[in-house]
């Protein structure tokens, strides 16, 4: 659902224009023979690396990319179905270091990653488990992707995010989740996983990327075609030139999945945002990128794709006050434009670099109260209430009434993690700030944590996958 529109129509179709004009006349470079060639079969024209998009080529291959698709869980109850109304949540993905109040800043590990899956699995807010919670740093690179995907399968049952590090890893990722669905011919046609290919900006795709497309598409699994932008550093600096440039390059990765295969799911990706120009450094938790967000919604909307946006950002080093209005500014803007996949909805500080579990736990409480705000406000007989307002009457109490005990539990967001109580009463319980009670929270939850098992044969070979393939 589009709630907040920023741009008119007309200036939507003017970014729409500008972006098709790059693609046909700077062109978008691809380092990746095979998707060179890929792109000029399907009509593209070819000058070295660099790549020319007629507009018939973008125009067709818009056209074949679903509205909307089920990313499925190995639990069926865990399903959910990607659209451009609906909202979907999404855990961190991607940082080197995590943090909390007992250890501090640390690089992170399989059991840090182990443990932020397991939280993930247990918080009801969170619909889709990403691929990288935080980097297991002290598993080998050459097949830590196959590691993460395991442990993010083993312990959660909600879909998941995929490696997307070139065509062959990008395949053997694909095979290694297929184990705990069947099998890969089970899931040609059954999307149980999301990558998320990133251009190299400006104007290109690097090996790695361009080669993830095409293995995703071949298997006809999701991906969150994106791209990372920095005004005035990587794009223009004025928005709209910094916006135009991101859209050339998210459908000249677009055009590339569905020209291998039409129909393949797309989630148009744009998580672009400004730099901090004193420190020439990216910027996340800035207006401005809560900007990108609202003009992001509406190109996806105008081409009728779902859409990501990255949720709750913010540049703190810590889970602070400033990480707390940062992190509401960005998600909030993500929902109220149209966001359909929030990633990063619970956990970034650090401007992507750092997971917080502290915040994880804050960040589960906004979006909670996003969801509330989401649902909206239900107009009908009951809950206009008139009766219940005339037998009641003046100056007298609602809080007896049947009326109240019956609709408040669905009428009101219920809070986990804020702290609502009396002056006397929060000092009683030990004047702990939410960043304390978070702390307490996240842990309990680990203590509470029960693993959602995987048949023995499955686990097993996976098992083996992983060792074939080390």
């Amino acid at each position: 659902m589009q709630r907040y529109q920023l741009l008119t129509q007309n200036e939507i179709e003017k970014i729409h224009e500008t972006s098709l004009r790059i693609m046909e006349e700077v062109g978008i470079v691809f380092h990746y023979e095979p998707a060179r060639d890929i792109l000029k079969k399907g009509g593209a024209k070819v000058d070295g690396q660099t790549v020319y998009f007629p507009r018939d080529v973008v125009e067709q291959a818009l056209k074949t990319v679903p509205s909307s698709f089920v990313l499925h869980g190995r639990n069926p109850a865990k399903n959910v179905e990607l659209n451009t109304r609906d909202s979907v949540f999404v855990g961190p993905y991607g940082s080197p270091f995590v943090t909390d109040l007992d250890k501090g800043r640390r690089y992170s590990t399989l059991e840090d990653f182990n443990n932020i899956a397991k939280l993930c699995q247990m918080m009801d807010n969170i619909d889709v488990q990403s691929h990288i919670y935080c980097e297991a740093c002290d598993i080998d690179a050459n097949y830590r992707h196959l590691e993460m995907i395991n442990s993010a399968i083993k312990y959660n049952e909600k879909p998941i995010m995929g490696s997307v590090l070139g065509y062959e890893a990008s395949k053997k990722s694909i095979e290694l989740a297929a184990i705990a669905h069947g099998g890969i011919e089970a899931i040609r046609d059954k999307p149980i996983m999301a990558s998320i290919p990133c251009t190299l900006t400006p104007l290109s795709y690097d090996d790695k990327m361009a080669g993830g497309i095409i293995a995703y598409a071949e298997y006809s699994q999701a991906q969150l075609v994106n791209s990372l932008c920095i005004a005035g550093a990587t794009t223009p600096v004025t928005l709209a030139g910094a916006i135009a440039l991101q859209n050339a390059e998210i459908l000249a990765g677009i055009v590339l999945a569905q020209l291998v295969n039409p129909g393949a799911p797309i989630v148009y990706s744009a998580s672009g945002s400004n730099a901090d120009m004193r420190a020439v450094s990216l910027a996340i938790g800035s207006p401005e990128d809560a900007l990108f967000s609202l003009v992001n919604g509406q190109l996806a909307k105008f081409y009728n794709i779902p859409c990501r946006m990255s949720g709750a950002l913010s540049d703190s080093k810590c889970a602070d006050a400033q990480a707390g209005y940062e992190s509401m500014m960005t998600l909030l803007m993500a929902q109220m434009g149209g966001g359909n996949f929030i990633l990063h909805a619970a956990g970034i500080i650090e401007t992507y670099n750092c997971v917080s579990f502290e915040k994880l736990m804050i960040d589960d409480e906004i979006i909670g109260m996003i969801k509330r705000i989401g649902k909206g406000v239900e107009v009908n007989e009951d809950t206009l209430a008139f009766d219940v307002i005339k037998e009641v009457g003046p100056q007298g109490s609602f809080i007896t009434h049947e009326h109240t005990y019956e609709n408040f539990r669905e009428e009101f967001y219920i809070p986990v993690l804020s702290d609502r109580d009396t002056f006397t009463s929060w000092q009683e319980k030990g004047a702990l700030t939410a960043e304390q009670r978070a702390n307490k929270r996240w842990k309990k939850m680990l203590s509470e944590y029960e693993e959602p098992k995987l048949p023995a044969e499955v686990e097993r070979d996976m098992r083996k996958y992983i060792e074939k393939n080390m």
